[in-house]
């Protein structure tokens, strides 16, 4: 059992080396420290909210099984944490290991730094041995807070008025191009951690001159895979293994470029470039390695890697195909749906509506149709088609599942923005799991899990501005289960009471099929 107190509140600084600004961080400090448990332990953390808005948290690929009602979505799963008051969340680790990260989860306030990893050390031998483990992380950093930038464009009579702002890069938290070397020893074999933190960028990574050896991709362990470098979509995670040169001769340089796929088409964005040391010894030549084109390197492709407990394709017993929308509204604001209407919350959160309605619960209707809900029944394998036909990029994060990854491909028109189309690729025989997945502009992914987590799972891109626009859906697994096994804690209901949010019946805090109180939903032309 690992215990901590976060008090969580507004810290200020320059953390980018240029724009001093509010942020959130733990006790004072920002970046605040990583949380390291041992597999199946519980992870408790007694969070204080000295913030002026609620708060809470959410351990990225936990499955929170059998206590759903700790996973952190804000109106999905609890209420947040209101200011001034305290709540202590019990994490049961279980069977999982590996590397994953805590954030905020109500008003995107993992966008103003409230996030940490969270590595879960395992008590088997890893599929490669190391003598010892790094961890590095990064994230894009903007000029000012999440809800104050929305706001702001909110405001706006056109919102192609706006002047871009585009973030920087943190790297294991502080300006990317202060960041401490890596410290090699010759011979010793590393593991390297690495978190992708951000709310809109991509990520790649590479240190010129040395392999990288993938072993985990969000928690799960692989079968080895040697790559040149990682590509990482916001919520994504690896483990690779570096092995040190024989001689510390040289040091050498690490590249992380910090992109956005949507931001590239504009032309006042370039993707950043940063370099850091990777030392040998104090004062080593630093070696220079010629740069080939990123064409002619090995990237991690989710196809390509491989589960290794070595388990086969489930047979799916159902299918959902999702297909990402996108709309601009009368004032050139983009708005994005996960089917034909965005997600926006109800006046009930989800999981209590789903453990109040009885036998209504498992009718999809009963949760609004903000929500977009979809009932799963009890351990059924839920095969889930993710479509793109526009020319974003997307991470999409699975709460309560590691999904096998089965097939990607070509989705839509890619000339419309003259792309290249996405390559048609089937796993192989062993397909990995994981529960951060990449969808390519004008391409599909399709992905399988089973039901076997009775809930209320949120699906959403993991793109903080695609998510508040709405792209999202909620899937009610096995309520009728979910109703015989599981009771929202009276500290979390009376919580919601102080802040006068509804605790029982359907999305409107109604009986029946009556949804009146409800904000209309939002649906886009079709």
């Amino acid at each position: 059992r690992v215990e901590l107190d976060w008090n969580v509140g507004y810290v200020f600084g320059a953390r980018d080396g240029y724009t001093y600004r509010r942020a959130i961080g733990v006790n004072g400090k920002l970046p605040f420290p990583s949380v390291h448990v041992m597999q199946g332990d519980a992870l408790v953390i007694n969070v204080h909210n000295s913030l002026d808005v609620p708060t809470s948290i959410h351990t990225h690929g936990l499955f929170n099984n059998g206590t759903n009602y700790y996973d952190g979505p804000d109106m999905v799963t609890q209420c947040g944490i209101p200011p001034g008051e305290n709540f202590t969340y019990v994490f049961e680790t279980k069977d999982q290991f590996g590397t994953f990260w805590v954030h905020g989860h109500t008003r995107h306030q993992e966008a103003d730094g409230f996030h940490t990893p969270l590595i879960i050390h395992s008590r088997k031998q890893p599929v490669i041995d190391y003598d010892e483990e790094l961890t590095m992380t990064f994230e894009d950093w903007y000029t000012t807070e999440f809800y104050v930038r929305q706001e702001y464009i909110e405001s706006l009579e056109d919102a192609r008025t706006l002047v871009p702002n585009y973030p920087r890069a943190l790297i294991n938290g502080y300006d990317g191009n202060n960041t401490a070397p890596i410290t090699f020893v010759p011979k010793r074999r590393y593991r390297l951690r690495i978190i992708c933190m951000s709310v809109n960028n991509w990520f790649k990574f590479r240190i010129p001159g040395h392999k990288m050896t993938i072993i985990e991709a969000d928690g799960v362990e692989s079968m080895p895979l040697e790559v040149d470098g990682l590509s990482m979509g916001p919520g994504q995670r690896y483990s690779v293994i570096v092995t040190a040169h024989k001689s510390d001769e040289f040091n050498y340089l690490y590249n992380v470029t910090s992109y956005s796929p949507v931001l590239l088409r504009d032309a006042g964005f370039k993707p950043l470039v940063y370099t850091g040391l990777v030392k040998y010894r104090d004062g080593a030549p630093v070696k220079t390695i010629p740069a080939p084109s990123d064409e002619h390197l090995v990237w991690p492709e989710e196809t390509a890697m491989q589960v290794a407990d070595k388990q086969t394709r489930l047979p799916a017993d159902r299918r959902i195909e999702l297909t990402v929308n996108k709309f601009i509204d009368k004032h050139h604001v983009l708005l994005n749906a996960l089917s034909s209407s965005l997600y926006k919350p109800v006046l009930v959160p989800t999981l209590y509506t789903a453990l109040s309605m009885g036998d209504l619960a498992k009718n999809s209707s009963v949760y609004g149709p903000q929500t977009n809900a979809y009932v799963l029944k009890h351990l059924e394998v839920v095969e889930i088609v993710i479509n793109n036909p526009i020319g974003d990029d997307h991470t999409f994060h699975f709460h309560g599942h590691n999904v096998q990854v089965i097939e990607t491909g070509p989705y839509g028109n890619s000339s419309t923005d003259n792309r290249k189309p996405v390559a048609h690729q089937q796993s192989e025989l062993w397909p990995m799991w994981r529960d951060t997945v990449q969808v390519r502009a004008y391409g599909f992914i399709r992905v399988r899990f089973r039901a076997d987590n009775p809930g209320v799972w949120f699906l959403h891109c993991h793109l903080a501005i695609h998510m508040y626009n709405g792209l999202a859906v909620v899937f009610v697994e096995a309520p009728d289960v979910l109703q015989q096994r599981q009771s929202v804690p009276e500290a979390m209901v009376e919580m919601c009471k102080r802040q006068g949010i509804l605790t029982q019946g359907n999305g409107a805090g109604n009986q029946g099929f009556d949804l009146s109180g409800l904000p209309p939903a939002i649906y886009l032309p079709s």
